[in-house]
């Protein structure tokens, strides 16, 4: 097995010198780097870090439990904005996966802990709040998607009131007046939300909300969610006659797209559609393709992990990220 003197020999410097390498050590000479970079991949040594943990009595390890997040596609980028962030500080990530059906949070706190996590990053697949085990209160921990009832974590959410605000004053602007929200489940927080900033633009811009009609679409039916997106697109063209529909979620808006077809519209020309998430290929997989405002999973990934590499703050907070409005050519 190639050791760390043998990466030394290889490069001709000190055995310190290849160990402030491997730590990422921004004062190692320019030269010196290189030369046990090059070390490193001609006898592809691999760092042992068992070692590195016994001396430095970190484990370099940081925890990640994926609340139901692996169940939604376009939430894998909080993992891999976080994943991103400890490559790029040679730490691990440990990503494990909960849910209310198969695996506790309180188990996979313990087999955090277990592999000796220097902190841990909780995530939702929505932005929502959760109970959180009381183990998680012996580590620095954040909360990314969601908070928790008793706000005894700091937490990073989207910004979900000023997302609404700059796809409504998007559609405005362009000379839309005449708008249709067809919103998310009432339940959840992104529909209270996106629905108040959605409303809020209206007002700002007209005084009142006389040409905006907002409904939740998506509601629980004997403790199930249904969604009547197409049945009441159809009924509120014909009888609101809105010139744009704000969709509350990307799924959504393509079956809005089928009902514009439908009654022999185009979409970009006769109406516009705007929505919110940019689900992975999705709203680029429909013509013409679709505006919708992207949640900022990623960077709430990327600043989820650097915040537990800072001191913890004595005062908790709950921090927003803006969503970034992706221009298509669906208004």
């Amino acid at each position: 097995m190639v050791t760390i003197k043998d990466v030394a020999a290889r490069a001709g410097v000190a055995f310190k010198t290849v160990s402030r390498v491997i730590n990422k050590d921004e004062t190692v000479k320019p030269d010196n780097r290189e030369k046990v970079l090059q070390a490193i991949e001609e006898l592809g040594y691999r760092p042992n870090r068992a070692a590195q943990m016994t001396r430095r009595k970190k484990s370099g390890v940081v925890g990640f439990i994926a609340d139901e997040l692996l169940d939604v596609p376009y939430t894998f980028d909080i993992i891999r904005g976080a994943q991103d962030e400890a490559w790029r500080t040679n730490k691990e990530l440990m990503v494990v996966n909960v849910s209310e059906r198969k695996y506790s949070a309180s188990g996979a706190v313990e087999h955090l802990l277990a592999h000796r996590v220097e902190g841990v990053i909780y995530a939702s697949m929505y932005h929502r709040q959760v109970i959180v085990p009381e183990l998680l209160k012996t580590v620095p921990t954040v909360l990314a998607n969601c908070y928790d009832q008793h706000n005894a974590f700091s937490c990073i959410v989207p910004d979900e009131l000023n997302a609404a605000r700059q796809i409504t004053n998007q559609l405005l602007d362009k000379g839309y007046k005449r708008i249709v929200f067809l919103n998310l489940n009432p339940k959840i927080i992104a529909a209270g939300l996106r629905k108040q900033g959605v409303e809020e633009a209206f007002r700002y811009r007209f005084g009142s909300t006389e040409n905006l009609h907002v409904e939740s679409v998506i509601n629980d039916v004997n403790n199930r969610e249904v969604s009547s997106t197409r049945e009441r697109a159809k009924a509120l063209i014909n009888s609101f006659k809105p010139d744009a529909i704000i969709c509350g979620q990307d799924p959504m808006a393509v079956e809005v797209y089928f009902v514009v077809q439908s009654l022999g519209l185009k979409v970009g020309r006769d109406i516009g559609i705007a929505s919110f998430d940019n689900w992975d290929v999705l709203p680029q997989l429909v013509e013409p393709q679709l505006s919708t405002m992207a949640l900022p999973h990623y960077d709430m990934g990327k600043w989820a992990f650097n915040y537990l590499q800072e001191p913890q703050p004595v005062s908790l907070k709950k921090h927003t990220a803006p969503f970034e409005f992706i221009q298509r050519d669906s208004f």
